[in-house]
């Protein structure tokens, strides 16, 4: 019998785990389906059927989640439909047992499901709130209201505690989804979105705090007092406690939405509620912070900590967000909320049992390498949240216009206070680098630290420290309070003087300097704690008495991460210069470690390491004349034992290159040392952010040689590991072949037109690989530079350089890479004549194919470059590759569209760079041009159309530096269909419209240069998203000569060509020539008496 009831049980247990498992599998697929179908977000094609959920469909489900928050009742879809949209109701539990079914407590307890529910509300309120579903919100907070005055009313019946548990749980379920629908909607950024959660808060947060935050705090806050009055900890009840805590989080995590979203308009309209609740937070928080923050662990039962941690994070949280987000409104609640915070962050670094402010040792010979993984770096949330605080209040500058925030800064931050928050932040400044706990170590996975320490992998700890936040770690979050106060005007003046008090401390900086590099040891601790900069540290940051000399190095390194840190505040600061401590104390300092470092260490290279920051932060105020050489220093600390010292050493030479811009000597005295040290520590390092920093350094060292000299054997060093780097740089190391690139730009460039045709055999494989391979798309941009670079470079056209050309094709489909491919197009063509003409035809019409006509008009410019270069030196084989590749269609399109204003033409200035192809294709061969052409409208657009939108346009051909040129082509085009001329209907139209063309032909003749030396070829200059490139630009500028030499619009005479077109009109006109003249008669005397003029 008993096997029978066990195989029964386990039978139900399967079957009910499994319906969860169905019902959890429903709720997912239908958070996919309203992501995907619940509103049109205007994606996917124009006109495309969307399969989008109807409102009948939206009605059932709004209402059937709902209710399974609230009741654990579906409704079903038949049961919808019979009852139609009056069925569509919210439902509320009920007290009495008879009329709740077992199927609605599982609903109702499903935990995993109730949460997907409360994520799939939120996602349905992103969309339909504000202006659908208004009741979504009121019901949640209804439910709350009524399930808290059932739980009153059961609480004391017999037998009551499953319905409690029961009702507590539809409470949860309530609070949880309106959790999660505020958690979305918080981030909308509509006015209306603004407004709407402003009203929601002015109407509902009195409701919640009355129904959903204020029992469980008053629970709290009894249970507080009997553990008070009992002398014991907070702990009994067990699971009930923590269930309360949870909720009171959950809870608290609503109010705290409200009150961040409408901070301003609920002090404006209900300041009493506000005051409640700010009171409210100050008094939980001062009861129940120090239980948390202070020595005993006794105070709080162990299973009940991490839940009470996690609410006054939220309340503390709660806090930093008002006071950040409404400054102003937060300022009548300053002065409490100061005290508290300031208070519990010296009562986290107070005075601790000896168990918990022991740090490692790390200057014991013996301990350098060990580890402890019980000592980690202060991550503890509170004291982030306390630092973040106060650096918000002590950097808003507003409260230094209102009187009482004023009134209350000045009286919370003393002179006294001041000088002791900064002596604690700096000392808490490089508790990273010989860590230590400053918080309880608890199972809380919010407390756990992922940092690494130097000693063990001082490679992951340069990044791990270059990338802190102050949200993460209490060390940055320090830093930020004390730039706060040096910036504040209630604090700088104490702050500023304060610490110039320490830079000025020679003797005690040489005696940190000596025990680091070993040249002092066995110096009694009294003696060092007498040199202390900062006196005795606080007990919790101390090493103890056994490693006083680690405590000497910690503060001077805190120092001088200060003084990196406020670099620009002190260059203001009367009586401080960088230049003058490093002459006096810092180069000696460091220049005595450099020469140090070369023997064993016995002791992590702290102050060498941050002494080499502090001159990348001064990088503009270093004296790199000194004595001490910056530079020399640096390249030495680049071959240092240490890599984390080498990168900072990196970092800091690039910072300082810009100094020796105008020192071609001392670059060059760098880069022979430097270049093999930065491959060897290429070679060390394993993080690809550590490799690309050496081969950036690299490259730039060989940028600015451009007055100095490198041999040939330097660069051979430099140039051959690029390729085995190249080769070697896979998977995550993909992005070094960016850096390889670069280099080998920057050498080219280096090396000149004579030289660079050397690295062909090594660059242009590695360009074509760029452009072949699709893992390589990320160095389409870098290996475009470079192509563009080397073709600037050469001097003849060379079939190895061509064949890159054909690649042009895929890359002209992205428009992203528009400008430069554009520029490398036209100068191939200019460069390589009629023999690239030849090979790439093909190539250049469909490159051409693919651009023109799609682009906006900033790239249109762009294209034209290409287009005039073709035409122009090839005028008769360029007009028909345009032709036979369908772009002088696209174009003759283009000007149609723009002639009859069909609302989707091109502004005039593309048009006038189409008109000016067109014409220089009609100049070279008068048929190739297809006219007349028939639009789509049924419009067509002929030859006398044609003409008319040239002389129209004439005005506007003018703008611009090239427009001169541009308005003698049209002048020489409208001159070409005079007679004699091939096409008869042109011929007429010309004549019909002589008085426009003839004052044209006068405009153009009086101000044109009778040499054309005024006439400017067509060019466009660097947009402000394209990187200028000045290499082989004299160069570059004689192709230009040359091509313009051969341009018909330059080499033409236009009043030559004026005097024979008219002297020959009265052969070809014969008897109509009396009568053209008599209609014409004023324009043409004028004309005449310019060609006189000019030829006179």
């Amino acid at each position: 019998m008993d096997q029978e009831n066990e195989s029964s049980s386990a039978t139900h247990k399967a079957a009910v785990a499994a319906a969860a498992t169905m019902r959890l599998a429903a709720v997912l697929s239908l958070k996919a389906a309203i992501t995907r179908r619940w509103k049109d977000k205007g994606r996917g094609k124009v006109g495309a059927t969307k399969n989008l959920l109807g409102e009948g469909a939206k009605k059932l489900l709004r209402t059937s989640m709902l209710n399974l928050v609230l009741a654990g009742r579906v409704v079903a879809a038949k049961e919808s439909a019979v009852g139609g949209s009056n069925n569509h109701q919210t439902d509320f539990m009920i007290a009495n047992p008879n009329d709740i079914t077992r199927e609605q407590v599982e609903l109702i307890q499903d935990r995993a499901l109730q949460t997907n529910i409360a994520s799939l509300l939120s996602k349905i309120a992103r969309m339909d709130l504000p202006l659908m579903w208004q009741g979504l919100i009121p019901s949640l907070v209804e439910a709350v209201r009524c399930a808290q005055g059932t739980v009153y009313q059961i609480k004391h019946q017999p037998q009551s505690k499953q319905m409690q548990q029961l009702f507590q749980a539809v409470i949860y379920n309530a609070m949880n989804s309106l959790e999660a629908i505020l958690s979305e909607i918080s981030t909308q950024r509509l006015l209306v979105d603004k407004k709407y959660r402003n009203s929601i808060a002015l109407q509902y947060l009195g409701s919640i705090v009355e129904s959903g935050l204020m029992p469980p705090f008053q629970e709290l806050e009894s249970l507080g007092n009997t553990a008070s009055n009992n002398n014991g900890m907070m702990g009994g009840g067990g699971e009930c406690i923590a269930f309360t805590l949870r909720y009171a989080t959950l809870t608290s995590r609503v109010v705290s939405h409200m009150m961040i979203s409408s901070f301003s308009k609920l002090v404006e309209e209900k300041s009493l509620l506000v005051d409640r609740i700010l009171t409210l937070t100050h008094s939980f928080l001062s009861r129940w912070l120090p239980c948390i923050l202070g020595d005993s662990d006794d105070a709080v039962h162990v299973t009940l900590r991490k839940p009470l941690k996690q609410l006054l994070r939220v309340h503390c949280d709660l806090i930093v967000d008002l006071q950040s987000s409404h400054p102003e409104s937060f300022a009548r609640y300053l002065t409490p909320f100061l005290t508290l915070f300031h208070s519990s962050l010296m009562c986290i670094v107070g005075v601790p049992e000896q168990k918990r402010c022991q740090r490692r040792n790390v200057a014991n010979n013996n301990d350098l390498g060990a580890n402890n993984s019980n000592l980690r770096c202060g991550t503890d949330r509170f004291a982030i949240a306390f630092l973040s605080f106060l650096a918000n209040v002590a950097g808003t500058s507003k409260y230094a216009d209102l009187v009482n925030a004023k009134r209350e800064m000045a009286s919370f931050f003393t002179p006294s206070l001041v000088q002791s928050l900064s002596r604690t932040l700096l000392q808490l400044f490089s508790i990273h680098i010989s860590p230590i706990q400053i918080g309880h170590n608890d199972d809380d996975d919010d407390s756990e630290y992922d940092a690494v320490l130097w000693q063990d992998d001082p490679e992951a700890f340069y990044h791990w420290e270059m990338n802190r936040s102050s949200e993460e770690d209490v060390g940055c979050a320090a830093q930020n309070l004390f730039l706060a106060l040096a910036e504040s005007s209630f604090s700088g003046d104490v702050v500023l003087p304060w610490l110039m008090g320490f830079v000025t401390n020679v003797v005690s900086q040489r005696l940190a300097v000596e025990l680091e590099g070993g040249i002092s040891f066995g110096i009694d601790p009294q003696i060092i704690y007498s040199a202390l900069p900062l006196g005795a540290p606080c007990a919790k940051l101390s090493s103890g008495a056994e490693n006083a000399s680690m405590d000497l190095l910690l503060q001077w390194d805190a120092i001088y991460t200060a003084a990196g840190l406020m670099g620009s505040i002190l260059e203001n600061y009367t009586g401080y210069s960088f230049q003058t401590w490093f002459r006096v104390s810092v180069g000696d300092c460091l220049s005595m470690l450099l020469r140090q470092s070369k023997q064993q260490r016995t002791q992590l290279p702290i102050l060498q390491r941050r002494m080499i920051w502090l001159l990348s932060c001064n990088a503009n105020q270093v004296p790199i004349s000194s004595p001490f050489n910056p530079f020399g220093m640096l390249s030495s600390a680049i071959l240092d034992q240490d890599v984390c010292v080498r990168l900072t050493a990196v970092q800091a030479m690039d910072a300082l290159l810009p100094q020796c811009e105008d020192a071609p000597s001392l670059l060059q005295s760098i880069v022979e040392p430097t270049a093999p040290a930065l491959y060897q520590l290429v070679n060390e390092c394993a993080e690809v952010e550590s490799r690309s920093s050496c081969l950036d350094l690299l490259s730039n060292l060989i940028c600015m040689q451009t007055g100095g000299s490198l041999t040939n054997e330097i660069l051979n060093t430099i140039v051959a590991p690029l390729s085995s780097i190249w080769d070697n740089a896979i998977d995550q190391n993909l992005r070094l072949k960016r850096s390889v690139l670069t280099i080998l730009s920057c050498i080219a460039s280096f090396v000149g037109p004579e030289s660079c045709s050397v690295l062909y055999p090594l660059v242009l494989p590695m360009i074509d690989e760029s452009f072949a391979r699709e893992e390589n798309v990320f160095l389409v941009e870098e290996a475009l530079k470079i192509w563009w670079v080397f073709l600037r470079l050469s001097r003849k056209y060379d079939s190895l350089l061509g064949k890159l050309f054909i690649h042009t094709v895929e890359l002209s489909k992205d428009f992203d890479h528009l400008m430069i491919l554009m520029r490398v197009t036209e100068h191939y063509i200019i460069l390589g004549g009629a023999t690239f003409l030849n090979d790439h035809a093909t190539t250049i019409q469909s490159v051409l194919s693919h651009v023109v006509g799609e682009v906006r008009p900033r790239g249109t410019a762009y294209i034209f470059l290409v287009i005039e270069a073709l035409l122009c030196s090839f005028p008769v084989e360029g007009g028909a590759l345009l032709n036979s590749c369908g772009v002088l269609k696209t174009l003759i399109e283009a000007c149609a569209s723009s002639y009859f204003d069909d609302g989707k033409c091109d502004p005039d200035r593309v048009i006038v760079l189409y008109l000016a192809a067109l014409a220089r294709v009609s100049l070279s061969r008068p048929d190739t041009l297809q006219l007349p052409l028939k639009l789509p409208s049924g419009a067509v657009f002929g030859e006398e159309e044609f003409i008319s939108l040239y002389t129209g346009k004439f005005q506007v051909a003018g703008n611009g530096a090239h427009g001169l040129l541009y308005q003698k082509l049209w002048a020489l085009l409208l001159l070409s269909f005079y007679p004699p001329c091939q096409l008869a209907s042109c011929c007429n139209t010309v004549l019909r419209k002589s008085k426009t063309i003839f004052n044209i032909f006068i405009s153009v003749l009086k101000n044109v240069h009778p040499n054309g030396t005024n006439l400017l070829s067509y060019e466009v200059g660097c947009g402000d998203d394209e990187e200028s490139i000045y290499i082989g630009e004299d160069f570059y500028d004689a192709l230009l000569q040359g091509q313009r030499a051969n341009d018909i619009v330059i080499s033409t005479s236009l009043h030559e060509a004026v005097s024979t077109k008219l002297n020959s009109l009265p052969n070809e006109l014969g008897q109509n020539y009396q009568e053209f003249c008599l209609a014409e008669n004023d324009a043409l005397r004028q004309l005449k008496e310019v060609i006189l003029s000019v030829e006179g």
